[in-house]
């Protein structure tokens, strides 16, 4: 879910980090997973791990210059898809020299 909301947000990605990251806008995301299930679920059975999903997820936009048009395009895609997000304001990354937009949000899949 989270490349198709940044590649339709036309924001170039990656997972984790870009080891030569570009001189224009992109963003960096992680994705950390908890999964749950009914209690009876047990791991060591082979075809029954738990069935709940849920996704912690944080998108690190790195801006050489403020881009109010790529904040507004993940904005538009996240609320098009019904997630409930959080943004951190924009400020400025001395050692990157760059400036730095955190979204955060949950969503759980079955």
């Amino acid at each position: 879910m989270i490349k198709d909301i940044l590649a339709a947000a036309g924001v170039n990605h990656r997972q984790g980090r870009f080891t030569s990251p570009p001189a224009d806008t992109y963003a960096v995301y992680f994705d950390d997973i908890s999964t749950d299930g009914a209690d009876w679920v047990r791991l060591d059975t082979p075809g029954k791990l738990p069935r709940i999903y849920q996704h912690d997820v944080r998108i690190e936009l790195y801006e050489s210059k403020p881009d109010d048009e790529a904040e507004a395009a993940i904005e538009g895609e996240l609320d098009t898809r019904g997630l409930a997000w959080s943004k951190e304001d924009r400020y400025w990354l001395q050692d990157a020299q760059r400036y730095q937009v955190l979204y955060e949000f949950t969503y759980t899949e079955k």
